[in-house]
């Protein structure tokens, strides 16, 4: 580790057997993972290179899959994200609330937004939508619909 921040060497040899690493920008370096490696990548990240702050679990859908993005750093300061692809079909993965407490949070909100199970979070109640919200639709999905059927939520409107 340098004054300012990791390099693309150090996190390499710490986290190259977790898939491809590469240089994003100046101090953001990403890890290719699976969804089964995704919690060694976190375990390894902590102890190799002290990245103990989750700054953001954010989720992209691609239309094909949906990646999770697992930001990180530590004092050095450096953003080291561990990704990882999730069937659109079988969107689980294991929670990692228990290595990085304020993940739960992100978990809860990805599972609401985006229906992915994080098997082991202890709490995946609503945490953005009305609890109200149909069971099964996700609408920062990109093949969401809103279905004029159902109701969303909110203070209904009488039919005039």
């Amino acid at each position: 580790m340098t004054q300012r921040g990791l390099d693309l060497e150090r996190v390499t040899q710490a986290m190259g057997e977790f898939g491809l690493v590469e240089q994003v920008r100046q101090n953001r370096i990403r890890v290719a993972s699976t969804r089964e490696r995704v919690r060694d990548a976190i375990v390894r990240a902590k102890d190799r290179l002290g990245c103990d702050h989750v700054i953001q679990i954010a989720c992209v859908d691609t239309g094909k899959v949906l990646e999770l993005h697992y930001h990180l750093t530590g004092a050095h300061r450096t953003v080291v994200t561990i990704r990882a692809e999730l069937p659109r079909d079988d969107s689980r993965i294991a929670s990692v609330h228990d290595l990085l407490p304020p993940a739960g949070i992100y978990e809860r909100q990805m599972h609401d937004l985006m229906g992915i199970r994080f098997e082991g979070h202890p709490d995946l109640r609503r945490i953005i939508l009305n609890e109200d919200w149909p069971e099964s639709e996700y609408p920062l999905r990109k093949d969401w619909k809103m279905d004029p059927t159902k109701f969303y939520g909110g203070v209904r409107k009488e039919a005039t």
